[in-house]
């Protein structure tokens, strides 16, 4: 089987669907080397001026046919694909979307992974850009597609609670692919709780919730002897501007320092020695950062809600998605009481094993070989962007 895989979000600083897309693209070349990789640097309208920090493998099996593209030579040929006029390079049988865009991609079987749908269902989270070109790949999907991939079971639940009944009535299949770590687990867990701050990672933007977390950071302040600061690593995002001037304003205090946008090996180096993970997401599909800190035996405290409870099951000390003072004395007591942190750190180990690429990789190639022989018939009444 020939599959090209989307990997445009991963020639720009990645977030967490670029690091899905490289890490998924590198997973299926290892367990499945019976097929051929096409890698795709520019997809859609998703076009980017260098392409070199994207994803490159170096494998038989793999072809980079557009990582040599120019903008104008990407756009010309998406064009004539979509015109009919011309196939896309490697004649794929499968083509996997992984930026929120479904082009059309010829004779090809289209899978479109469905992060979430929070755009539709928290639409002041996110900016208008954003927003739309969410949902019109999301309704692109729907017409076009063959089969949909969900990063969680919730993510799944609540697209068929917006769509009941689309999938099945247009014969596209669908199946639960769950992330995994992209930092290799510990052997063993923690020893003993270590110097470090707490940790706070993602784009500062509203669906983060940061500010909960500054008021639980205040108020543990307030309370600690210790006084462990909190690191952030994101992105500046968007929406939260008053967010960012707080940031700064406790950062004169002592209290938080914001490191943006981390590389891999910076941001492995701060769960590593990172306190634990505070996590207070209002909504995510998975949850990445909470998997990656219990993979390195962080303990993670988080608000129980969306997708959370899936990734964080027994090993995450939970807390209300509205009380900044609940979260504070979550952080107190696992900074007083040296067994219960040790215990978190077992447990996170444990519930971090749980999930692993190369299980997700299996179930993807599954997925493929299942809906790369279905035929479908034309799509009647397409769905309105």
């Amino acid at each position: 089987m020939k599959i090209a895989i989307d990997v445009a979000q991963t020639c720009s600083p990645r977030a967490g669907c670029g690091w899905a897309a490289d890490l998924l693209a590198r997973a299926l070349v290892q367990v499945a080397p019976e097929h051929r990789f096409l890698l795709l640097h520019h997809f859609g309208t998703w076009l980017n001026p260098d392409t070199r920090r994207g994803t490159r493998i170096h494998a038989a099996n793999v072809a980079e046919p557009l990582a040599r593209y120019s903008v104008a030579q990407a756009r010309t040929l998406w064009t004539q694909v979509a015109g009919g006029n011309a196939g896309l390079p490697g004649d794929p049988d499968i083509v996997h979307a992984n930026c929120f865009q479904a082009p059309l991609v010829g004779p090809a079987k289209l899978v479109y992974t469905v992060y979430d749908i929070s755009f539709w269902i928290h639409p002041e989270f996110t900016t208008e850009e954003n927003r739309l070109v969410c949902q019109r790949g999301t309704l692109d999907a729907l017409n076009r597609a063959a089969g949909l991939m969900f990063i969680s079971e919730y993510s799944r639940l609540e697209f068929e609670s917006l769509f009941p009944g689309v999938c099945e009535r247009r014969g596209i299949q669908t199946v639960v692919t769950p992330l995994a770590s992209r930092f290799p687990a510990l052997e063993r867990p923690r020893t003993q709780p270590p110097s470090g701050p707490w940790l706070a990672v993602g784009s500062i933007e509203p669906r983060k919730n940061y500010d909960l977390i500054l008021d639980a950071i205040e108020i543990y302040w307030r309370r600690s002897h210790v006084r462990r600061p909190l690191v952030i690593a994101g992105g500046a995002g968007w929406k939260s501007a008053d967010t960012r001037m707080r940031i700064r304003r406790l950062g004169q205090a002592g209290m938080v320092r914001y490191e943006g946008y981390a590389s891999e090996d910076r941001l492995r180096k701060l769960y590593a020695d990172g306190f634990a993970l505070l996590f207070a997401s209002h909504y995510e599909g998975f949850g990445l950062p909470v998997v990656e800190a219990m993979s390195q035996g962080c303990p993670v405290i988080s608000t129980r809600n969306t997708s959370l409870p899936e990734v964080g099951g027994e090993a995450a000390i939970w807390c209300d998605l509205a009380s900044s003072g609940e979260m504070a004395e979550r952080m107190l007591r696992l900074e007083n009481d040296r067994n219960a942190y040790l215990e978190a750190s077992v447990r996170s180990l444990s519930q971090a094993g749980r999930f692993s690429w190369s299980q997700t990789a299996r179930m993807v190639c599954d997925f493929y070989t299942r809906i790369a022989p279905v035929t479908r018939g034309p799509v009647a009444g397409m769905i309105s962007r």
